[in-house]
């Protein structure tokens, strides 16, 4: 079997930043049906919800509609930009065990400008490397237990010629990427359980063209045996 790809740590370089008037009537007349129909009037307009006016913002990537839920998606397929892979994953939270589907696809692969690496402390060791964006997109079909934060499926970022490339850590986790794309991505939404997120790859003299998910972790050192994904993964390109 090949060997997982290993990462490039880089160490970030860590800044904080600080970042109705109500109406009356006059009188008492209660015998005059005009009066009660103004009143029932204006009781109706006050119950109304108020005018949404909040701002749409112009992220720089849009989350895409999954649809609903397929069978497990089998080892060797490629996918396009934005068609989700439905996967099981079982992940354990504190001392609670849970399983469910998960929907992941990848959105975009984009080339990103250099300065991206001032905000690690030796960005200088990357200048031989072109940076790109992995855009992904995920949306789990269970709830997580109260505190925790949803786990995300481990993908990693292919060359042109097909050969794996190398992607940016953080220091806090040498041995996953972090999001520090750059990019204004949408929030995590509650409701429907999707988040969208990024990772950067780096390229030498190919550039990203491709991700994959083959079953594997960002920790893994050596691939299980008995993990179909990786002599066949699920390529998105």
């Amino acid at each position: 079997m090949r060997p997982l790809s290993r990462a490039v740590p880089a160490v970030l370089a860590l800044a904080l930043v600080l970042t109705g008037c109500s109406a009356t009537s006059s009188g008492n007349k209660k015998d005059d049906p005009r009066d009660q129909s103004t009143t029932a009037s204006q009781d109706s307009t006050a119950e109304e919800d108020p005018e949404d006016t909040t701002l749409d913002t112009d992220y720089d990537v849009q989350a895409v509609d999954f649809g609903a839920p397929g069978a497990v998606t089998g080892p060797g397929t490629t996918l396009p930009f934005g068609t989700p892979a439905w996967l099981n994953q079982t992940e354990t939270f504190g001392e609670q065990e849970v399983s469910g589907g998960v929907g992941v696809a990848v959105l975009e692969i984009r080339e990103l400008d250099k300065s991206i690496y001032n905000q690690f402390s030796n960005a200088e060791e990357f200048e031989a490397y072109t940076p790109y964006a992995v855009i992904t997109q995920h949306q789990w079909l269970y709830d997580t237990p109260e505190g925790y934060d949803p786990t995300t499926v481990d993908l990693f970022p292919i060359a042109a010629d097909g050969t794996d490339t190398q992607y940016l850590t953080s220091g806090f986790s040498f041995n996953s990427p972090g999001d520090n794309c750059g990019l204004l991505l949408p929030e995590y939404d509650e409701e429907t359980r999707t988040s969208v997120s990024c990772f950067v790859a780096l390229a030498e003299a190919q550039p990203v063209t491709a991700a994959e998910y083959n079953g594997e972790s960002y920790s893994s050192f050596i691939a299980s045996s008995d993990n179909p994904y990786f002599p066949a993964p699920i390529t998105w390109q």
